[in-house]
């Protein structure tokens, strides 16, 4: 009997030991995965910092420009009643650009400039080779020319900063065109950003790209 009390009482001691080192050992490896991982934690924002130091900024002028110009054609055979426009003049959206006799309008499609008027003559007959050639006013693009060294480090859908001079206002755009040839060692990239309803075509920018 005595000797069963013992052996139960040792099996006791053994199990609450054997407790014991497990959680100590279990609490020894949490403090390591913790370590561990803030340790990456570190390393990656250290590195996201030396990136972003690293980072290089290409600045250019340019002139701003309508991203979106096309010719609307005229309804042929339809004819010539009037024309309400004149080039280079402003027309808001569904505005009359011209009338045709039977009573039906050509209407803008978009906010935009008139850039040239292919017209028949008043009471003459619409072609196919008629047409309005209008530019977007709310679609603006601007270009800079980036080196041959640079070129694979952008992309398209990269972002850049528009700062018009005359507005001193920052705009963001991105690039939509990367140009496939140089010209002297530079490619042309093109970069589009929407109008406030502020920015005229011809203004000047400050084209800020980082790589």
């Amino acid at each position: 009997m005595k000797h069963r009390k013992k052996l139960i009482i040792t099996i006791l001691i053994a199990l609450i030991i054997g407790i014991i080192v497990f959680i100590i050992l279990h609490k020894s490896n949490n403090k390591s995965s913790d370590y561990k991982e803030f340790a990456q934690m570190k390393q990656s924002r250290n590195s996201e910092t030396s990136t972003s130091q690293n980072k290089t900024t290409l600045s250019s002028t340019s002139e701003v420009k309508s991203a979106l110009i096309e010719n609307v054609e005229l309804h042929a055979t339809y004819y010539l009643e009037k024309v309400y426009v004149e080039n280079n003049s402003y027309v808001a959206k569904r505005e009359k650009i011209l009338k045709y006799t039977n009573g039906t309008y050509l209407k803008a499609p978009y906010d935009c400039y008139i850039v040239e008027l292919n017209l028949p003559e008043e009471e003459g007959k619409c072609l196919n080779s008629h047409y309005v050639k209008i530019q977007s006013k709310n679609v603006l693009t601007v270009s800079m020319d980036i080196s041959e060294k640079n070129i694979e480090k952008i992309s398209i859908g990269d972002e850049a900063k528009i700062t018009i001079s005359a507005l001193e206002q920052t705009y963001t755009g991105y690039i939509t065109h990367i140009g496939s040839t140089a010209s002297n060692g530079k490619f042309t990239i093109d970069i589009e950003f929407e109008n406030d309803g502020n920015i005229k075509l011809g203004m000047t920018s400050t084209v800020e790209i980082s790589i």
